[in-house]
């Protein structure tokens, strides 16, 4: 996982220039700077931006080491499961695939929980591709699971 200390090294690390996702007066704190600036690209997402779902996309499956990266992922994780047609068939499979990594780690992290949430909305067939190739080697991978699990309403 990669350390990610500041906006510009998560600029390059991303590929991206996040400029336009630095609004307000600047601040000196690195890492209040990308919360910041990772807040307005979720918020921007639920705005139906689609290059800020690129870049939640991006941060979510290259999944480095944020200050604050439980917030950011799962903030992103919950503006992306809004407004779903803003990611690619690609994309949404990219994410299944990331939350069944997740899952299939020793250790879960605290944002899979928004990650499963996000399969959920996807549908049926993206819970039951996770649930048939994942092997849970946690309490809270099985938990997350048995969730992906319970029958899907009508």
């Amino acid at each position: 996982m990669e350390h990610i200390e500041t906006l510009e090294d998560l600029e390059r690390f991303l590929g991206r220039d996040l400029s336009l996702y630095e609004a307000g007066s600047k601040i000196d704190h690195p890492g209040i700077r990308i919360s910041r600036a990772l807040d307005h690209v979720a918020r921007h997402i639920r705005n139906g931006d689609r290059t800020a779902a690129e870049v939640g996309y991006q941060l979510i499956l290259k999944d480095p080491h944020l200050p604050f990266g439980k917030l950011i992922k799962s903030a992103i994780a919950r503006a992306l499961k809004h407004r779903i047609e803003l990611l690619s068939e690609a994309e949404s499979l990219g994410l299944i695939e990331k939350t069944r990594q997740l899952l299939s780690l020793r250790f879960c992290p605290r944002e899979t929980e928004d990650y499963c949430k996000f399969v959920r909305k996807i549908g049926p067939a993206a819970a039951q591709n996770v649930l048939a190739n994942v092997d849970a080697k946690n309490d809270k991978s099985r938990r997350l699971l048995a969730y992906l699990g319970q029958p899907f309403a009508d």
